[in-house]
């Protein structure tokens, strides 16, 4: 039952018009929470630098564009912490409740639900200075003030425990979901990234961003591979930033891959289905995940997951991919190797694949962040 006349604020400032993994979260569980909400006169606004994306029945509040990361960096960053900190409790104060989809938030407001997808930052020291600080000195006071906290998998929400000693009972399991629309298999082929980038039946990495994505170990593994094999199945590397593309394309020079190893940058959108359906596997060498979208999408497009067996992979993967140690380049040979020699076990992945992929929707996560949302309402 939905209850009538509630007002709901969605803190979007994050929000990009160069969404990452969060700002493709943010933007789905808006749009998919007006899609339920929107009735009884109930009514949701978004505070946002950009409407790009956003359903055409959320109420706006337009906010500076300075708070775009992918334009103004860590400058967006100390903008972000100033409005939330000063400006955002002012303008808040009238909303039954208030939605942060990331872990930004007021330290003066108790009617709020913060999402937290990863601990990141406080696992790794290399990330960013900036968001260690944050996470280490001010997301307890927010976890502390908040009515809930979202976690999008249960690895996140054993994190939130140990390094928050959170209360359990005020974290909720919520799992991301993918566009179900866009990810799905094809009766044929359409050979897209073929004509795009020239290569067919590659072995697909995806996501290279910061060290703790493990590339350098999925290219050792890649290296030790046989010739054939690599004549057959190129390594594709997509996406990324800047940094650390740089850092693994020296890499490859330095190991004399070039001729087998190719970096295709940014994937337009309209690609990346065709990026998966095209792959020999999906292979995925992260140390540490929050959730892992991308193994979603793969899994929904018929694209068999070589996966580290770390953090929430398994989790999201269950019996439907092939695990490996992620601190061993043995391990991960052999796993591409027996994806390789055994294509039976590559069919039943596919199809374990579509099945697990079918557990997870961004609907099913508006319907359990609207359970949820009554829950709190109910309980004021």
């Amino acid at each position: 039952m939905i209850s009538k006349g509630i007002t709901i604020g969605i803190n979007g400032s994050m929000l990009d018009d160069k969404p990452t993994g969060v700002g493709v979260y943010s933007f789905n569980l808006i749009n998919n929470l007006s899609s339920i909400y929107l009735e009884n006169n109930n009514q949701i606004t978004v505070f946002t630098p950009t409407t790009n994306s956003l359903s055409s029945q959320v109420k706006i509040v337009k906010l500076s564009r300075y708070l775009q990361s992918s334009t103004y960096g860590k400058l967006a960053a100390f903008y972000r912490f100033a409005w939330n900190t000063f400006y955002y409790p002012l303008v808040a104060r009238k909303f039954d409740l208030l939605i942060s989809p990331t872990t930004h938030g007021s330290f003066f407001l108790d009617n709020q639900i913060i999402t937290i997808h990863d601990l990141l930052s406080l696992k790794f020291n290399n990330i960013s200075i900036h968001q260690r600080f944050y996470f280490k000195y001010f997301l307890p006071a927010l976890i502390h003030k908040a009515k809930y906290i979202i976690a999008v998998s249960e690895n996140t929400k054993k994190d939130i425990i140990r390094f928050f000693d959170c209360p359990v009972d005020k974290i909720k399991v919520i799992h991301n979901g993918y566009d179900l629309e866009m990810y799905y298999p094809l009766d044929e082929n359409k050979f897209e990234i073929e004509k795009a980038y020239g290569l067919r039946n590659y072995l697909l990495a995806v996501g290279p961003t910061y060290p703790h994505k493990n590339f350098e170990l999925l290219i050792d593994a890649y290296a030790s591979m046989d010739k054939s094999f690599k004549q057959q199945h190129p390594l594709l590397i997509a996406g990324g930033k800047t940094t650390y593309l740089n850092i693994l394309k020296r890499y490859v020079t330095a190991k004399h891959l070039d001729n087998c190893i190719y970096f295709a940058g940014y994937v337009p959108l309209n690609l990346m289905p065709s990026l998966y359906r095209e792959a020999f596997a999906l292979v995925f060498p992260s140390l540490y995940e929050g959730f892992g979208i991308p193994l979603l999408e793969a899994m929904a497009s018929g694209c068999p997951v070589i996966v580290s067996d770390a953090s929430s992979m398994p989790e999201v993967c269950s019996e439907a991919a092939v695990y490996f140690n992620p601190k061993d380049k043995a391990a991960l040979c052999n796993a591409i190797k027996y994806l390789d020699s055994n294509a039976n076990e590559r069919s039943l992945l596919i199809a374990r694949g579509f099945l697990q992929a079918k557990k997870f929707s961004w609907k099913k996560m508006a319907e359990a962040f609207n359970t949820l949302i009554e829950s709190s309402i109910k309980n004021n």
